[in-house]
């Protein structure tokens, strides 16, 4: 099933430990606001995917912080193409936005069904780098991509 997966290619890369230490943080983040309801984690996660949203990785608080823990145990990098992250972290920005304007509006309801359904595919990318945004790509974006490049 997953074998036809098409993701992004950029010739621009990216640390995947970086990546998914920074997508680990960002769900717990997002437990921590599914828990609480405390906006302000909601608020950091918002604006850390918008930052990377836009590819501006090196802006990111999370994305240094990932890189420093990353530096101090001295994991060796393992660099893997930014297209499909850059993908991903504008999903997940579009997400992050979502559960905001409806918390914002007094729907905590669908605010947490939001960041739920976020912090899981957040979950899949950073424990077990399953990226649930190439699949997206692949179904949703590709195939019309594809069609008005022929």
């Amino acid at each position: 099933m997953f074998a036809d997966i098409i993701c992004p290619v950029s010739s621009e890369k990216v640390d995947s430990h970086v990546s998914r230490l920074t997508v680990f943080i960002n769900a717990g983040l997002m437990a921590f606001f599914l828990i609480t309801l405390q906006p302000i984690p909601l608020y950091i996660v918002t604006l850390d995917y918008g930052i990377r949203a836009f590819g501006y990785n090196q802006y990111s608080p999370l994305c240094f912080l990932s890189s420093t823990i990353i530096k101090l145990l001295g994991t060796k990098s393992k660099m893997i193409d930014k297209a499909p992250k850059v993908f991903a972290s504008r999903l997940g920005f579009i997400c992050a936005i979502l559960g905001s304007v409806f918390l914002i509006l007094n729907m905590p309801i669908a605010s947490r069904a939001i960041i739920g359904f976020f912090a899981v595919l957040a979950t899949l990318d950073s424990v077990f780098d399953l990226c649930v945004g190439c699949i997206i790509y692949s179904y949703l974006v590709f195939p019309f991509f594809s069609k008005k490049s022929a």
